[in-house]
């Protein structure tokens, strides 16, 4: 790495542990790069049907297993507050996540897309996605009991991607040299996605994306808002 180089800023928010699968590359891939990368999960997961025991017990196991993923890819993991299945886009939340946005400082945030197509997207997803911008804007105002001072740098916006999103639109990212971590990170999910193919849909999209970045697997998102072209590894 350049001695130049200047370490990002990088924050990945979603509503639950397991939510950035989609993402677990290009987190890993800024951090291998020396940035700060930290993902945020506004709950804890306590409503995972396929794990065993009270909500508190659930949201233990989660807690268990994000740690053991901040050691597979290096990126330090927070979990909010708020209830699983709960999240809605109040002004209590958004500036809940403002706060740390103000402590943070990101230089990029990725998030949930809107997935407005019917039946697809956990609602949590969806107003994950709402509470995040609103954070954003909330966070570059003084608040009298803040303990960090407003974030008002400019700051690039990505979302995973839908069905709907135009190709001119999306960013692909080479995740090839991270795929061992990414299945390490699964191994510890398996868990929580019970019977659900999530491993198996992930690589399948990796697999489809990488072609048309000319590379073994790629993760895309949607450009929002962006700065500069150093936002992501190429």
């Amino acid at each position: 790495m350049n001695d130049q180089y200047t370490p990002l800023n990088v924050v990945a928010v979603f509503a639950h542990p397991d939510d950035e699968a989609g993402a677990l590359g290009t987190l890993a891939n800024h951090s291998d790069r020396g940035d700060n990368v930290y993902a945020v999960f506004l709950t804890h997961g306590e409503n995972a049907s396929s794990i065993k025991g009270t909500k508190e017990e659930i949201a233990k196991t989660r807690e268990g297993h994000v740690k053991q993923i901040e050691e597979i890819i290096g990126v330090k993991y927070i979990l909010l507050d708020i209830p699983d299945s709960g999240v809605s886009p109040t002004i209590e939340n958004a500036k809940k996540l403002a706060k740390l946005f103000k402590k943070l400082k990101p230089d990029i945030v990725i998030t949930w897309g809107q997935y407005k197509t019917l039946l697809l997207g956990h609602p949590d997803h969806r107003y994950t996605h709402t509470i995040t911008l609103d954070a954003i804007s909330y966070a570059r105002y003084k608040n009298h009991d803040d303990e960090y001072p407003p974030h008002q740098k400019s700051v690039s916006f990505y979302t995973t991607v839908e069905e709907s999103v135009g190709m001119e639109s999306r960013f692909y990212v080479d995740v090839t040299k991270q795929f061992d971590r990414i299945m390490r990170c699964f191994d510890v999910y398996e868990e929580a996605y019970g019977e659900w193919p999530v491993r198996e849909y992930v690589i399948s999209e990796m697999t489809m994306f990488g072609m048309f970045l000319g590379v073994k697997y790629a993760e895309v998102f949607k450009k929002i808002m962006w700065r500069e072209a150093r936002d992501f590894l190429d």
